[in-house]
């Protein structure tokens, strides 16, 4: 029961702190569209961009519900 708990709080995680982080056309990364940024678009922006460590084109893991 516990790896379950474990997994399903990784991914509660990375689904909610991901949402606002859109793809934007000549954007290199994912980045959050009301973040003032200090870089070009073209470089990774570690305020506004996501994945905090820059994995460019990165699509954060789709929620799938589970039911009882």
């Amino acid at each position: 029961m516990k790896p379950v708990c474990i997994a399903l709080t990784i991914c509660l995680i990375f689904g909610t702190s991901a949402t606002r982080y859109i793809s934007l056309p000549g954007y290199a990364f994912r980045t959050d569209p009301s973040c003032q940024r200090t870089v070009s678009k073209l470089q990774f922006d570690r305020r506004c961009d996501w994945p905090k460590v820059g994995i460019k084109d990165f699509t954060p893991p789709t929620l799938v519900g589970i039911g009882f």
